[in-house]
C-alpha cells in the first residue's frame, strides 16, 4: 500500500527534526514531504535548514519562512525592530544567508502529491487560500469550505495550527499534521503525520506520530545562542512554548496589543490571571 509522511512546523528545533528523521528511517514511507515553517520560534533556524535541505524532500513554504526571508532582506521591518521584544525573530532572520533566502523563496506555496495506486492529495501550510489561515477547530465548516474552493483533490493536508486535527467538509478529507518542532497540543514530543492508502475504503488513512527526544540540547541552544542575552521576554515565551507544548507568545502579544500595553514581562501576570487555564507562569530560564 502506498505511504507518505508529512512533517511541518520544524521551527528551528534541530533535536526534534533529528528525532523525526530517525523515526522515518524506521517507518520508511514511499515519500516524505515538508509542509513549511522550517524557521523561527526556535534557536536553530539555519541548522534545521542545513540538516533538511540535502534530503531534497518535496517541500512548500510556510508563513514564517516567507516572513523571515523578507526580514532578512530588510523588507517591512517591524517598529522597534532593535528592541528585546523582537530579539528571537531578529536573530532567526539574521541566520538566513542570501543563499538560504533564495532557497526559501524558491519553495512553492502548495503542492500536489501523486503516488501510484492512490488518489492525489493537496498539501498546504495553512489552507489552500493562505499560509496563515489554519484549518483547525476554530473554523466553521462554511469557512473551511470557502478556503477549499477550487481544490480538486479529495484530501487536503495542512499544518500551521501546531496540533493534529482531522475532519470532513463537503466531501473533502481535511487533515492537519502535528508540529515537529513546536507543538501546541500539550505533547512535547516531535510530531508528524503518516498516511497510508486504504484500497478498501478508497481513502488515505492518517496516523499521528509522536516521537520522544532529549530536550536538553534544545534548551542549551536557547541559552548559548544569545537569544536570552538581552533579557528578551519574547525569547522566554518562545522557550516556554517548547517546554510546555502550548502557545504563549502570540496570545500574549494579541492580548497586550488589544489593551494598548507594552509587550513586557510586567504585564504578563495580569494576562495569566485572565487566562489561568491556558497560560502557566513564565519560566525565566531553561532547566
Amino acid at each position: 500500500m502506498p505511504t507518505f509522511a508529512v512533517l511541518a512546523d520544524l521551527h528551528g528545533n534541530l533535536q526534534a527534526l533529528d528525532a523525526v528523521l530517525a523515526d522515518l528511517e524506521r517507518v520508511r514511507p514511499d515519500r516524505i514531504v515538508v509542509a513549511g515553517d522550517f524557521v523561527n520560534r526556535g534557536p536553530q533556524s539555519r541548522a534545521v535548514l542545513e540538516r533538511i535541505a540535502p534530503y531534497s524532500f518535496p517541500a512548500i513554504s510556510g508563513n514564517h519562512d516567507t516572513w523571515l526571508a523578507s526580514l532578512a532582506q530588510g523588507v517591512n521591518l517591524p517598529d522597534a525592530w532593535e528592541t528585546p521584544w523582537w530579539t528571537p525573530v531578529r536573530r532567526a532572520a539574521g541566520e538566513l544567508t542570501p543563499e538560504w533566502v533564495a532557497w526559501i523563496e524558491s519553495l512553492p506555496p502548495t503542492l500536489r502529491l501523486e503516488l501510484p495506486g492512490a488518489e492525489p492529495v493537496r498539501i498546504v501550510h495553512g489552507s489552500p487560500r493562505h499560509s496563515r489561515e489554519g484549518m483547525g477547530r476554530m473554523q466553521t465548516d462554511a469557512q473551511l469550505a470557502d478556503a477549499l474552493a477550487g481544490v480538486t483533490e479529495r484530501t487536503v493536508i495542512g499544518a500551521h495550527i501546531h496540533y493534529p486535527y482531522e475532519r470532513s467538509v463537503q466531501g473533502t478529507h481535511v487533515v492537519v499534521v502535528g508540529a515537529t518542532g513546536c507543538p501546541f497540543n500539550g505533547d512535547v514530543n516531535a510530531q508528524y503525520g503518516l498516511f497510508t492508502w486504504d484500497n478498501t475504503e478508497a481513502q488515505w488513512r492518517f496516523e499521528h506520530r509522536s516521537v520522544p527526544y532529549d530536550h536538553q540540547p534544545l534548551y542549551a541552544a536557547w541559552r548559548d545562542s544569545g537569544y536570552l542575552d538581552d533579557d528578551s521576554f519574547a525569547s522566554e515565551l518562545m522557550l516556554l512554548e517548547h517546554q510546555t507544548a502550548r502557545t504563549h507568545y502570540v496570545p500574549f502579544w494579541d492580548w497586550a496589543t488589544e489593551r494598548g500595553l507594552e509587550l513586557s514581562r510586567e504585564h504578563y501576570p495580569r494576562f495569566a490571571a485572565e487566562r489561568p487555564a491556558f497560560v502557566p507562569p513564565p519560566l525565566r530560564a531553561a532547566s
